[in-house]
């Protein structure tokens, strides 16, 4: 794995979260916003959006892909917790 690899994984753990915590399904726009803001914190890292988009494809497809995954979790979680 690629230090721009450890970076965006470091970064979406701690920056992206499922929408439950936001009480409603992010937009595109706020995606992209959380996209922007990614490529932001690489540059201050020294990582171009070249090198991130190479280790994990489209920087705006893969936070959605993440918020998704997250948002399955939390549901899953949530039902059980309802038990």
């Amino acid at each position: 794995m690629s230090d721009a690899r450890d970076f965006v994984d470091f970064w979406i753990t701690n920056s992206v979260h499922s929408d439950e915590q936001m009480s409603h399904r992010r937009g595109r726009e706020v995606i992209q916003k959380l996209a922007d803001r990614l490529e932001v914190a690489a540059k201050d890292q020294g990582f171009t959006k070249g090198q991130l988009e190479a280790e994990i494809g489209d920087l705006f497809s893969y936070i959605r892909a993440r918020v998704d995954a997250q948002n399955v979790s939390e549901t899953a979680r949530l039902r059980l917790d309802g038990q």
